[in-house]
């Protein structure tokens, strides 16, 4: 919503876009928002996955050792607005996570998070997140074993 003076206000045509293209309030909030896009200095891992689109996604994850928690998670894409609102919703929902426990972080799980629905035509993004983020928790494990 973009605010002029004190009682003024002008929709943003960008979320109305997207609201017109089915993404929830939250997915809307993620890509306007940028939420989580960066990179770690130092991470534990980075992998970088491309899906069938042809959209890709990197993906940097600071894990405590001792632990595994992921203590903090990063991502930067090449793609459209539905990789974005997947990749917001991925790092924050493995924040506080056991590194082998993200396996069970699958497509139902994100779009959950993401409010309980998600635009059909984009579900490969949601599958890119997904697919990403199993990646780095198997690169992850390998380089610890």
């Amino acid at each position: 919503m973009v605010t002029l003076g004190r009682e003024a206000h002008v929709p943003d045509p960008r979320e109305q876009f997207l609201r017109d293209l089915g993404y929830t309030e939250k997915a809307i909030g993620f890509i306007v928002g940028e939420v989580n896009v960066g990179e770690i200095d130092e991470p534990s891992v980075a992998v970088r996955h491309q899906g069938h689109c042809g959209d890709i996604m990197i993906l940097h994850l600071r894990i405590e050792p001792d632990s595994g928690i992921v203590r903090d998670a990063r991502y930067r894409l090449t793609g459209c607005a539905g990789p974005q609102a997947a990749g917001s919703a991925v790092t924050d929902m493995v924040r506080g996570m056991r590194i082998d426990s993200v396996h069970a972080v699958g497509v139902a799980e994100i779009v959950a998070y993401l409010g309980g629905s998600f635009p059909e035509v984009k579900m490969d993004c949601v599958e890119l997140a997904r697919d990403t983020l199993h990646k780095a928790a198997a690169e992850y494990a390998s380089s610890r074993a």
